[in-house]
């Protein structure tokens, strides 16, 4: 895994810079439920989740809700659909497969470069 910034987009074109986590391993993207709080003003609104994810250490932790946005990256942008849950301070936004799939990102492991 590695951190990069990101920008998520608010309902009134508002943008929200985070840095997040890059993991290839994880199966959804997240945000934290504690960071998730400090920017919700400038989001839209959860939708319902019914999702339970195992956790690396084999919790497992409810979500709270999704968001569902524009995700951009160095001005390339996507739609993005986040788990809201406690990471318990491992990271504040998790990037994983689903939208590396999105942004048809492709990781170089010899170079380590995605």
């Amino acid at each position: 895994p590695f951190v990069h910034g990101v920008e998520l987009g608010g309902p009134n074109g508002e943008v929200v810079r985070i840095r997040s986590v890059f993991d290839d391993g994880a199966m959804v993207n997240a945000i934290d439920a504690k960071l998730y709080e400090t920017v919700k003003d400038r989001l839209a609104a959860l939708g319902p989740s019914t999702k339970v994810l195992r956790m690396a250490d084999g919790r497992l932790v409810s979500s709270v809700g999704t968001w569902e946005g524009v995700v951009t990256i160095q001005k390339v942008g996507g739609h993005g659909v986040f788990e809201i849950f406690d990471s318990g301070g491992a990271w504040g936004l998790l990037f994983g497969k689903p939208l590396l799939q999105e942004f048809r990102a492709q990781h170089h492991y010899e170079d380590d470069i995605v």
